[in-house]
């Protein structure tokens, strides 16, 4: 019952959060991104408390989600201290990292994807990662001295993509892992407007936070809602 009630409660906050992110960084609005960040994780934890069954594969998923809230909280403070704009901003990609070993982690342990097909994913993160750098370029995206730390995010990042829509497919579509594989998917595409946003030009406007906000916003409830169609 508690997860009908937490979620859109949570919807909602996030969908206001958006709105007010669009119009730039401030410490409001650091406060808003926090509780908003907060509902996505106590959907994945009612969630859990609804399907027992999947209770590793829940605790996985909040534990991926508890690390992204720090690295929301990181990448806020960036645009806020801009003193320290490197060292909140390469935390912001640390915590994400390890949130996306945490999103594999569940779905290796939960679907049993034969090796190979694991690592097929790995194979095709990598080859994203690098597409990502060599694209750069023809988007006008300037990585500088983040290169190196985008392309090993980027190689996580990919990974969680990559097995989830792989899990989707050898589970032939189970709600669960489509849920997860659509979520992924959104947080793959926030990730990309937000590459535009850190390091392209001109491109942080209120339309670029909006989507990217609610791109991963939507992504990361997705991801939280899995864990109730998982068997």
């Amino acid at each position: 019952m508690a997860y009908y009630i937490v979620l859109p409660f949570g919807l909602i906050v996030s969908f206001i959060f958006c709105l007010k992110r669009g119009r730039g960084f401030s410490i409001n609005n650091l406060m808003f991104k926090s509780v908003s960040s907060l509902c996505y994780i106590l959907t994945s934890v009612f969630a859990m408390m609804s399907n027992a069954i999947a209770y590793v594969y829940g605790s996985l998923i909040i534990f991926g989600g508890a690390l992204g809230l720090v690295g929301d909280i990181l990448l806020d403070l960036k645009g806020i201290y801009k003193k320290d704009e490197s060292t909140y901003l390469k935390g912001g990609f640390i915590f994400f990292l390890v949130g996306h070993v945490f999103y594999s982690g569940a779905i290796i342990y939960s679907s049993r994807l034969k090796w190979w097909i694991i690592l097929i994913a790995l194979a095709f993160s990598f080859v994203f990662s690098w597409a990502n750098l060599l694209s750069a370029k023809f988007t006008k995206v300037h990585f500088g001295a983040y290169r190196l730390i985008v392309f090993i995010y980027s190689i996580f990042l990919a990974f969680t993509l990559g097995l989830s829509v792989a899990a989707a497919i050898v589970s032939h579509f189970a709600k669960g892992y489509v849920i997860l594989a659509l979520g992924a998917i959104l947080f793959t595409l926030s990730d990309a407007i937000l590459s535009n946003t850190f390091f392209g030009r001109n491109k942080d406007s209120f339309m670029y936070f909006f989507t990217n906000h609610l791109s991963y916003y939507a992504g990361q409830y997705l991801i939280a809602a899995s864990i109730l169609f998982m068997v």
